[in-house]
């Protein structure tokens, strides 16, 4: 079982290398670690037989091809979430893993055997879905942020805990020297190492859309795999991505906040928001790494603001629809309109103090300097050093001329559909030309 030595390693250095560290064995951290290990190690067990029992009743889903998918990255909290959990509601177009697949029914045996259960259960008039909302208001580390729900979307990078190759054990066992070489996975872990983790995950995906009929395009959101572009493309040739990009102002924050609910729940780290350090490097690598990798691929990866999208969703959203050259159903349209209206009235709770971070304007700002030179994020009264060199090759006014020419488009759109509520023909749309 490709990655058991993996399982062992990291609990030997959780349990008896800890002392004095963030993951320290405090009696806090003992019970989430056994807790933790006696529901994983028997579910463990019931997938592995699951795995094994699809080879002999499904072996059709190793031919099941996995056409054009779609990845949504960025940095965690900078609007992966709320894109992922919108353009999913295009059921006619799009499937995505949602978390008890991920977790507890990878198989295909598995999940016939769930939808069977729960069919019978509707039959029988057992209040299932009561249940299940109980559940799934039980388990979100922090109900402010990204609401976990058993039934709900989620990041399909978690198939990869079955070989134990993920990054979102991280708040689990935060051991520098093992899980964070995962964040930074195309730079930092060996080629053929690379291809048997992503190849595992292919094996996933397969069983995925094979037990969903076989018809759909994945729909997959891991800020995670802004490391894994180039191994993702190897394995996916045809694949495409989101790319979500936010102002490090509100991204910093809001992910330490977000990372270090997780810590606290399985242990005691030594501070209330430990890692920044390294986690200023994982997120610099996240911004900076897809856009050198992509700059030349434009029908690959595509790049969005969040500022853009939380403003102007509708219109963003049929433009990733064009760039994806997808057609927009009416059903999927009006919920798009509807979401839109939502949005628009959407206003965030989230406040977080700086300075109890640990954290300062300055800081960030000298931290992702070349991240707010080339997306144009505005640095307030700070200044920014002079542009390195792979920021004058002439990217960033690339970056700029599509972003105009999709404010184009939009503009037009807008024009269009005033026109054809009011039947009144549009004006020219006025042309804005790249510097």
């Amino acid at each position: 079982m490709f990655g058991i030595r993996a399982f062992f390693y990291y609990n030997y250095l959780a349990f008896f290398r800890a002392r004095g560290t963030h993951y320290r064995l405090t009696s806090k951290r003992i019970f989430a670690l056994v807790v933790f290990l006696l529901i994983f190690i028997p579910t463990e067990i019931l997938n592995w037989i699951g795995f094994g029992l699809d080879e002999i009743f499904f072996p059709k889903y190793r031919r099941q091809t996995v056409k054009t998918p779609v990845f949504i990255i960025g940095n965690p909290r900078s609007g992966t979430t709320f894109t992922h959990r919108l353009i999913e509601k295009d059921t006619d177009t799009f499937t995505t893993t949602t978390s008890w697949e991920l977790l507890f029914a990878p198989s295909i045996i598995q999940r016939k055997f769930i939808w069977l259960l729960r069919d019978l259960l509707n039959l029988l008039k057992v209040p299932f879905k009561r249940t299940l909302d109980d559940i799934n208001e039980s388990i979100s580390m922090d109900k402010r942020a990204h609401k976990i729900r058993l039934n709900g979307s989620e990041e399909d990078e978690h198939f990869l805990i079955h070989i134990w190759a993920s990054a979102v054990l991280w708040p689990i066992y935060p051991i520098k020297e093992t899980t964070l070489p995962h964040f930074f996975f195309d730079k930092m872990i060996p080629h053929d190492v690379r291809l048997k983790i992503i190849g595992f995950y292919k094996n996933m995906v397969q069983r995925h859309i094979y037990a969903h009929g076989g018809d759909k395009i994945l729909l997959s959101k891991n800020p995670s795999f802004s490391g894994k572009i180039d191994t993702l493309l190897e394995v996916f040739p045809d694949a495409r991505f989101i790319d979500l990009v936010r102002d490090p102002f509100e991204c910093m924050p809001s992910m330490m906040n977000y990372m270090s609910s997780g810590w606290k729940v399985f242990g005691s780290p030594l501070e209330p928001y430990p890692y920044k350090e390294e986690f200023y490097e994982v997120m610099n690598h996240y911004y900076l790494y897809p856009a050198e990798y992509f700059q030349d691929k434009e029908e690959v990866c595509t790049f969005v603001k969040y500022d853009e999208l939380v403003a102007d969703t509708d219109e963003v959203i049929i433009d990733l629809y064009q760039w994806m050259g997808l057609p927009l159903s009416e059903k999927f349209e009006a919920i798009l309109e509807q979401e839109t209206d939502q949005q628009r009235t959407y206003r965030s709770k989230h406040e977080y103090d700086l300075a109890e971070m640990g954290l300062t304007k300055e800081a960030i700002v000298n931290a992702f300097s070349e991240v707010f030179q080339y997306y144009e994020f505005e640095s307030n009264e700070f200044e920014l050093p002079e542009r390195p060199a792979w920021q004058r090759k002439g990217w960033r006014q690339n970056w700029k001329k599509r972003r105009q020419l999709r404010r184009e488009k939009r503009h037009l759109r807008r024009q269009k559909r005033r026109s054809r509520r009011k039947n009144i023909p549009p004006a020219p749309p006025a042309t804005v030309n790249p510097q």
